[in-house]
């Protein structure tokens, strides 16, 4: 039976978010990024030096050495990131000296592949914030608004069927550099995107609210002789929305390979202080961030970001990738990342999963039941709303709405269960 209490919560739930978002943005602005790196040993409180359940050694050495790997898991799959990104760069790159179909759909195809490669690390970014110092928190929180930022604006990046002239790129008001489009990124409105993955996204695809419609080619053919009429109206070459938008094509692009780089920096300084610390942490905490960074994805990124949005009627902003249209992926490599933290990082005898199976029943016959049917849900959920974003039927998309909320809150139960046993109440 549908719990309609999400409803009511799903409004504050979504603020509360939002505000955090805005607020760890503006703090992490105001201050440098710590230089010196601090030791996660001295960020847990005094009150927490006993954890509340001992693991025997054999799970305490398992617990360690999983972290460790991990570690060098996350590395690994952020690297894949940034080789993504730069094969990206280089579709874009070949498509500009050449605009044409095929060109730009190997364009959209290196687009897919670098935001599936970056939304599998969703946990790894969750742990990292958990095991870092406040200031690096905020520093990779605020790199993660450039990054990654959705709902957006569209028409504060470029034209709209409805309005034709405007955005940033019809705006000759607002220089095409770097600093300047950085400069006008989140300038009145959290939500007025003008870097990172999804203002690339509407880039690349346009409005294509139909899937059968996506920007034609031909608005990044450069312009080299000026039309009488835009001389009539007083408009060099270069102010051109042609050419402007391949400027502004080129710009995001790079920004969004200099705002990932920084994040992979910021990340490895601290992940080395904490590989050299990792002795020094009790176990059942390190399993504990594990198990932070796992619910984390759950609740802010699946629930708060989506679920809740929808289940009060919002099927536009609830969609991650909606130009697009490759919401599913998203589900998908989310939770794929979730799989292989559980199954795939392991000793050489016990993996994630057998170690919360062995700490609780109720996690080792249920979890991965809710799991697959939540995978199931999710993808069918994102993928299966047709042409447009609204639903056919609200009815349906309500009742599948509730079955992904109560499969994934199964699953966090099952998750905070074993941590309340390891460090008391979640």
């Amino acid at each position: 039976m549908a719990n309609y209490k999400f409803a009511l919560v799903a409004p504050c739930i979504r603020k509360f978010v939002a505000l955090f978002v805005c607020a760890a943005i503006m703090h992490a602005c105001s201050e440098q990024p710590n230089s010196s790196s601090t030791a996660i040993t001295e960020t847990i409180s005094s009150d927490l030096v006993y954890p509340r359940m001992a693991l025997d050694s054999a799970t305490s050495a398992a617990v360690t050495t999983l972290i460790a790997q991990y570690l060098t898991r996350i590395d690994s799959d952020f690297s894949a990131v940034q080789s993504e990104l730069e094969s990206m760069q280089s579709e874009i790159e070949r498509f500009l000296e050449n605009p044409n179909a095929t060109a730009i759909n190997a364009v959209r195809a290196a687009w897919l592949r670098a935001h599936s490669a970056y939304e599998l690390t969703t946990v790894h970014r969750h742990f990292a914030q958990t095991v870092v110092n406040e200031a690096t928190r905020l520093n990779l929180l605020s790199l993660q608004y450039q990054i990654n930022h959705w709902p957006i604006l569209p028409g504060y990046i470029d034209y709209l069927s409805s309005y034709p002239e405007s955005g940033i790129v019809n705006d000759m008001t607002v220089p095409l550099t770097a600093d300047d489009i950085r400069a006008q990124h989140g300038l009145f409105d959290i939500n007025e995107a003008a870097v990172g993955f999804h203002a690339l996204e509407f880039l690349i695809w346009g409005e294509n609210r139909d899937r059968l419609n996506p920007r034609p080619f031909s608005d990044f053919q450069a312009i080299t002789v000026l039309p009488a009429d835009a001389e009539a109206r007083g408009l060099a070459l270069d102010e051109l929305s042609n050419n402007r938008r391949r400027v502004m094509l080129v710009l995001s692009t790079e920004i969004l390979n200099q705002d990932f780089e920084s994040f992979m920096a910021l990340w490895a300084a601290q992940s080395n202080d904490f590989r050299v610390r990792l002795e020094n942490v009790a176990s059942p905490y390190l399993l504990g961030d594990l198990l932070t960074a796992l619910t984390s994805v759950l609740i802010e990124d699946v629930l708060a970001r989506s679920l809740y949005p929808m289940l009060n009627g919002d099927f536009t902003d609830s969609f991650p990738s909606i130009f697009s249209h490759s919401s599913q992926n998203v589900a998908s490599a989310q939770l794929f990342g979730l799989e292989q933290l559980l199954l795939e990082t392991s000793t050489e005898s016990m993996t994630l999963d057998q170690i919360l199976s062995n700490l609780s029943g109720d996690y080792a016959e249920y979890f991965f039941q809710n799991f697959d049917a939540s995978k199931e849900c999710l993808v069918l959920l994102f993928s299966t709303q047709g042409a447009s974003p609204i639903p056919t039927s609200a009815a349906e998309a309500e009742f599948t709405v509730v079955e992904c909320i109560n499969q994934l809150t199964n699953m966090i139960d099952y998750v905070e269960q074993v941590q309340s046993r390891l460090i008391g109440p979640i």
